[in-house]
């Protein structure tokens, strides 16, 4: 219990500093979101760069793990998609709240308690969480998003949002470029492993603190009921999902803990993003700060599990 409780506090106090933080007024909303670019900008694609460039390419990706998250994410998408249909939510927030269900904070909460449990290899389970919602789960949210708005969405114009997001994402672009010193073609210089590396470790104590910056000023107004609903698909059918999926890939023992402690994590943060541009902010930052608070229950019980 004390190893689990030396992982999780790291990670929680961070969150509350930051919440803490914003509340004093210690630093602004756009402080705030300067922090934000330098994570999602440099700091992400450097962590991604250095688990995969310092890495040899058998290492780098796992074809169980990528294959069983993938499919727990996208049934966990559309599962939440369809229960908020039967509850009469309206079509967006039901495409809203699947997104939410199948796509986990990965980055921001799930690498850091990783890291401190598995040590540096978490960042290759990250990166491939990181080609799994650019692939898979975006694409999806931009398709039933038009869908649910009657726009309806074509081959071509689905493409070519896929493509946006891909190029656009400094994280996917840096995947082809630390491939190249994977596969061998080129020596990784001792210069650009070490800052890579600094800038990554960097990385974890903003995104924390970015989290609990930006939870400070949500409350939980509306349907509680609806809120909870979105909460339980996250932090129990989720990694329930991913666990039953990659054990049918034939996952081994740490990628089973890698995508579980992944999938216990509250959803992205985007999730309240795109609601408050669809109409739907007080649902989605209402659910998401709900299943932040609750989310320490089902990660204590995934590490304790492991653990034994």
């Amino acid at each position: 219990m004390t190893a689990i409780f030396h992982i999780i506090a790291p990670v929680f106090l961070a969150i509350f500093v930051g919440y803490a933080a914003m509340r004093r007024q210690f630093f602004t909303q756009e402080q705030l979101n300067g922090l934000g670019k330098f994570v999602v900008r440099i700091g992400m694609p450097m962590l991604v760069f250095n688990a995969i460039a310092t890495r040899p390419m058998a290492e780098v990706f796992k074809p169980e793990y990528f294959y069983g998250y993938s499919a727990a994410s996208v049934l966990a998408f559309f599962i939440g998609w369809q229960v908020s249909r039967w509850r009469k939510l309206p079509p967006t927030l039901a495409v809203l709240n699947g997104f939410a269900v199948g796509m986990s904070n990965s980055g921001f909460i799930g690498y850091p308690l990783l890291l401190m449990a598995i040590g540096p290899s978490a960042a290759v389970y990250f990166a491939m969480n990181v080609l799994t919602e650019s692939l898979l789960i975006f694409p999806l949210l931009f398709a039933f998003l038009d869908w649910s708005k009657g726009r309806g969405t074509n081959a071509r114009t689905l493409l070519l949002k896929i493509v946006k997001n891909l190029s656009g994402n400094p994280i996917i672009v840096a995947m082809p470029v630390a491939m190249v010193f994977a596969l061998g073609w080129l020596p990784l210089p001792l210069f650009v492993e070490k800052l890579s590396s600094m800038l990554a470790a960097a990385t974890t104590p903003l995104a924390l603190f970015m989290i609990g910056g930006n939870l400070y000023g949500l409350s939980i107004r509306g349907n509680v009921g609806d809120m909870m609903v979105v909460a339980a698909g996250k932090l129990l059918m989720c990694p329930l999902l991913v666990g039953l999926c990659l054990w049918l890939a034939g996952a081994n023992d740490e990628m089973l803990f890698a995508g579980v402690l992944f999938a216990t994590t509250p959803m992205a943060s985007l999730y309240a993003l795109f609601g408050g541009l669809n109409g739907f902010a007080k649902e989605t930052s209402g659910a998401m700060l709900l299943a932040t608070v609750l989310s320490i229950v089902p990660i204590s019980l995934v590490l304790l599990l492991m653990a034994h």
